[in-house]
């Protein structure tokens, strides 16, 4: 391998990596189930209403599902900030401003964050559905499964 070849990164390890920051380690079902939807939202409503919709549910005080969206808001303004997707952003936003720039943003920067922020919907999607099955599988192999023995 190539010293150059080490330093790089594939474009879905790195969305898989903001993915796992934003769902952490325990996944409920019940967030499972909104981080599927979450793909189908943003191609239906668009990224400045799925955004709003996100922002609507965000608490970083409130419940697990409340938490996972605030961080889900936090995360996607820090990384189209930290990628320099949206001119004029500047390096770091948070998500209320990050909003309003996307209101303001001309077509370019809207399609290129659009297709980035539905590229981290879907490693959500698939890494909600891994995580939420193996927190399912681990309380079940320790335990009594309730069938036959």
């Amino acid at each position: 391998m190539s010293e150059n070849s080490r330093g790089a990164r594939r474009v879905d390890q790195s969305m898989a990596g903001v993915a796992h920051r934003i769902l952490g380690d325990h996944v409920t079902p019940e967030l499972r189930t909104r981080m599927r939807q979450l793909p189908m939202r943003l191609r239906g409503s668009g990224l400045a209403a799925t955004y709003a919709f996100v922002l609507s549910k965000a608490d970083a005080r409130g419940n697990e599902l409340e938490k996972a969206y605030h961080r889900l808001a936090e995360r996607v303004a820090a990384h189209v900030a930290d990628r320099g997707l949206l001119t004029g952003a500047g390096r770091r936003t948070d998500p209320q401003r990050f909003l309003a720039a996307l209101a303001d943003a001309d077509v370019h920067d809207y399609a290129r964050i659009s297709v980035e922020v539905e590229a981290l919907s879907v490693w959500l999607s698939r890494l909600a559905e891994a995580l939420c099955a193996e927190s399912d599988d681990a309380s079940t192999e320790g335990g009594d499964s309730g069938g036959p023995a």
